[in-house]
């Protein structure tokens, strides 16, 4: 159980670590991109800002002169910045001049084309552009007087430098690295604590259980006692019942219910009238029928209590016989609960081969055979069947009358399927 918990826990907190990767990475590395693009877009604008001054200067006097001294100015600046191309413009859109860096035309041809919407803009406009590993900016900047009114525009290709492209790249990448790391060292933080917990949880529930099985071994002290017998024949034939189980390879929940079930069979016999129930002589037809409602009352009983609704089908069943002729309801073959038809052949048998206020027990030949005529009638056939075929050896192991033996043969069964 606990190496399924160390699996499962394992599974899930490295499924955990892979959803919370992919979902803050990828936050981180969209905001690196974010912030990236902001800073590629900040040291554009303050490069353009150089020229919007001689521009202006220009614009407000323009001469030949003065468009020499422009084309001195910004052919100047663009060997110094990180502008491949700068053009100015007046109000009208007419070209004033430019300036192109040595193989900068051939850059413009690749990069896509754009119409004249930037060139009405009345703010600063930038627009990202990659071309192979090199990053770009289309920046328009308004050129405007002293009234705020625009009276040309600069329009630059900006090439982002690099280094900083590299630099920042790298900053987001160990960012991205650090949070992944975080998630991780988190996850495996986790990891021990969660099993403590657990641990803690199995054993209050492992306390839980072994209460529930003291209440069960308390019910079914009091039903025998009641019954004026001892645990022996609940022992008997919970063992029997828990072998057959094993033969027919139940899974270890359905074992609980057949053992829980066995215990509490004969449940309801605390409502029936010492009369009826102690009467050494064989009951009379009223008196049968009032002890057939043990089986009502035993279901009545159990049915409030959620930890005992697997044992239903044993206390409600298990009287009921394979073709149909049983009680309460009168209900065959595979209709029959399996733990019931389990219960049925392992009760009969210990029935048998037990000594009864009414009766001498028979001997293991006279049992055997009385089960044999009886299968198919009473008995499912293919559970008869395995049990008929490991009777001797049941019959050595737990027909006896030593309830120290049988009660620690119990204990172990119980440990194996309530752990």
């Amino acid at each position: 159980m606990i190496d399924n918990l160390h699996k499962w826990l394992i599974v899930r907190l490295a499924f955990v670590w892979l959803i919370l990767s992919l979902v803050i990475g990828g936050m981180v590395h969209f905001f690196g991109n974010r912030r990236l693009d902001n800073h590629v877009v900040a040291m554009a604008k303050s490069e353009t800002t150089s020229y919007t001054g001689v521009v202006t200067t220009y614009l407000k006097a323009p001469s030949e002169q003065a468009l020499a001294e422009l084309n001195r100015q910004i052919r100047g600046e663009i060997e110094r910045d990180n502008l491949i191309i700068v053009e100015f413009y007046d109000a009208e859109s007419h070209k004033i001049t430019e300036a192109i860096k040595p193989a900068a035309r051939t850059v413009e041809e690749k990069l896509p084309k754009h119409g004249s919407e930037f060139s009405d803009s009345s703010g600063i406009v930038c627009e990202k552009l990659t071309l192979g590993n090199d990053t770009y900016l289309r920046v328009f900047v308004p050129i405007l007087n002293a009234g705020g009114a625009k009276i040309g525009y600069l329009e630059g290709i900006y090439h982002a430098p690099a280094d900083i492209i590299a630099q920042i790249k790298q900053q987001t990448l160990w960012s991205l690295t650090l949070v992944v790391l975080v998630i991780l060292a988190t996850s495996l933080a986790l990891y021990p604590l969660i099993i403590r917990l657990n641990r803690t949880l199995i054993v209050y529930s492992h306390n839980l259980a072994l209460t529930n099985i003291g209440m069960l071994k308390v019910l079914g002290s009091a039903i025998a006692k009641r019954d004026s017998d001892t645990n022996i024949h609940n022992y008997r034939v919970t063992l029997y019942s828990v072998r057959i189980g094993e033969k027919l390879g139940l899974t270890p929940l359905s074992m609980q219910g057949l053992i829980k079930g066995a215990f509490l069979h004969d449940l309801g016999k605390i409502a029936i009238g010492d009369a009826i129930l102690h009467k050494t002589g064989k009951l009379a037809e009223a008196e049968f029928e009032i002890m057939k409602t043990h089986v009502r009352h035993g279901e009545d009983i159990i049915r409030g209590y959620d930890w005992l609704q697997d044992a239903l089908d044993v206390v409600g069943c298990h009287h009921e016989k394979y073709d149909g002729s049983g009680y309460p309801v009168g209900v065959a073959g595979g209709d029959i609960p399996l733990n019931a038809r389990i219960f049925a052949v392992a009760d009969v048998f210990d029935a048998l081969t037990s000594k009864r206020p009414y009766k001498e027990p028979f001997s293991f030949d006279v049992s055997v055979g009385i089960l044999k005529e009886t299968t198919g009638s009473h008995f499912d056939p293919d559970i008869a069947r395995i049990f008929l075929d490991h009777a001797p050896a049941l019959h050595a192991e737990i027909c006896n009358d030593d309830e120290a033996l049988l009660h620690g043969k119990l204990e172990a069964c119980i440990r194996s399927y309530f752990h």
